[in-house]
């Protein structure tokens, strides 16, 4: 994984131009990180191991700036900083840590598969293995491993309505 980390930081540091800049990289969500791809290679930004500042930095090179930044300083685990970005990706940091992202029922971002917001469940299992559906105050909640979602329906044959991997501000 430090192998992982370390080319990911020596792609933050090639000037504009040069190197990703001329290989349309494209940002994919993952469970626990997120996937960056050129047509040359494949690099996870995962949870837990990526800082705040290179996780931003590269969230604003390949999906623009930000919309918002902040902190919500009431959720369960603790307070939480964000990212929030126009293609209705939130990402999460806590003690300066990339610890999650969540997509909004607006979001446009993808898997590297293509799945996104409005897929039935079931395409969940693709990218994150078996899918559990359940009952719960938000409403209908699908998981499998390191995503989690709410659906418009009971069952895997529903839609997908919000995603989130990781650290969350989710109340029940």
């Amino acid at each position: 994984m430090a192998g992982r980390r370390l080319a990911w930081m020596v792609v933050l540091a090639m000037p504009m131009g040069v190197g990703w800049a001329q290989e349309s990289p494209t940002l994919y969500l993952a469970p626990g990180g997120l996937d960056a791809e050129t047509a040359y290679d494949s690099v996870h930004i995962g949870m837990d191991v990526t800082s705040r500042t290179d996780t931003v930095k590269s969230a604003i090179k390949l999906w623009g700036g930000a919309l918002e930044q902040g902190r919500m300083e009431e959720c369960g685990a603790g307070p939480i900083d964000f990212a929030r970005f126009g293609n209705g990706v939130t990402l999460h940091f806590q003690d300066e840590t990339f610890v999650g992202w969540s997509a909004s029922a607006e979001s446009s971002a993808s898997f590297a598969n293509g799945l996104t917001i409005g897929a039935p469940v079931i395409g969940i299992e693709a990218v994150a293995g078996p899918v559990e559906t359940f009952e719960s105050t938000l409403g209908h909640e699908f998981g499998g491993e390191n995503l989690f979602g709410i659906a418009d329906g009971p069952g895997t044959k529903a839609k997908i309505e919000v995603l989130w991997s990781g650290m969350s501000c989710v109340f029940r």
